[in-house]
């Protein structure tokens, strides 16, 4: 499906109408979908394009360089390399929902993860300059801009809902947002045709908001939720250009709206018409999150009022940490 493109330039240095305009989609197209594509956000393509290289020279490393920074599994942030089927996001959504999952489903995909540099909390897991020369500075430069561009998407929704412009990005800092290479070996259809594998099973992103970056290899299999049809459909995403960043609501930013901007759910599965041997797939995101103190309830534009006693008052909220909520979150991936 030619999910809607918005020009990002436009609220970055267009005119105040322009800027309204771009707000006023933005807001609509995430509250339809629950995604929009973005061009012209400012990150250079070339440094798309490196990171993906660097990506494949990384899980091309001898399995021993790979396991000296393995992530453990858990329910803390990912940091390192989590082998394939290390992360089970059939769980991750059942659990949500509140159904159990089959225990032996599995995703065909490893990845690697990091966070906010020198993060003393939960310190990144990088391979040795020598085995993958230019990779962390490389990453960590990517990183910075689409920390760039996630708050420019925080700062127009807020504008978009007539809100003060800090009203979600203020929540943001300290930064405890993270990025991840992912890497779908080529694999048989008929594996990803058993109901036991998928490349990635249905689930919804954890943090405020995702951006998603596509290789420019043209292998498709990423799908979101058809909101318009009943009963689990979803549709084809097309690849987009490598220079195009793909966006979606995740759990975080629902919660802070109090379901008025719904997470967007997807997955990535056998690309239509493949037969044979699917090929490979690299994809990266940037998991924009929450500061780890910041509430994920509902902000106070959003809660829901009740009347006592002939005054108006917002209804109590549970009070849980972004890091409590995605520690608790993540001990059902693992």
């Amino acid at each position: 499906m030619p999910f809607p493109i918005l020009d990002a330039s436009r609220f970055a240095s267009g005119s105040p109408s322009q800027r309204a305009q771009h707000a006023r989609e933005l807001l609509d197209h995430l509250r339809q979908h629950g995604f929009v594509r973005l061009k012209n956000t400012g990150i250079p393509t070339q440094a798309i394009h490196e990171a993906f290289a660097l990506g494949r020279q990384f899980f091309e490393l001898p399995l021993e360089e790979k396991c000296n920074i393995v992530n453990p599994p858990g329910p803390s942030p990912q940091r390192g390399w989590s082998k394939l089927g290390a992360e089970k996001t059939s769980t991750l959504y059942g659990k949500l929902m509140g159904y159990e999952m089959p225990d032996d489903l599995k995703d065909a995909r490893e990845h690697f993860d990091f966070g906010p540099p020198d993060d003393p909390l939960f310190p990144n897991r990088w391979p040795s300059s020598s085995a993958v020369p230019l990779f962390r500075p490389a990453l960590e430069a990517l990183y910075a801009r689409c920390e760039e561009v996630s708050h420019d998407i925080l700062t127009a929704l807020a504008e978009a809902f007539n809100l003060a412009p800090s009203t979600f990005v203020q929540h943001l800092s300290p930064n405890a947002s993270e990025f991840r290479i992912n890497h779908y070996p080529a694999i048989s259809d008929a594996e990803l045709s058993s109901s036991k594998v998928e490349r990635i099973w249905p689930h919804f992103d954890l943090g405020v908001v995702t951006l998603l970056f596509a290789d420019g290899s043209g292998v498709g299999g990423l799908q979101f939720e058809d909101r318009a049809r009943a009963g689990g459909s979803f549709l084809d995403v097309e690849a987009g250009e490598v220079g195009e960043v793909l966006v979606n609501v995740s759990e975080t930013l629902q919660r802070w709206t109090a379901g008025e901007l719904p997470a967007g759910l997807h997955r990535v599965t056998k690309p239509e018409g493949a037969r044979g041997q699917v090929p490979e797939r690299f994809t990266m995101a940037y998991f924009c999150k929450a500061a780890r103190h910041a509430k994920v309830d509902a902000l106070p534009p959003f809660r829901k009022k009740r009347v006592e006693g002939g005054v108006e008052r917002e209804v109590d909220e549970e009070g849980i940490t972004a890091l409590e909520y995605q520690q608790t979150r993540l001990l059902t991936a693992y």
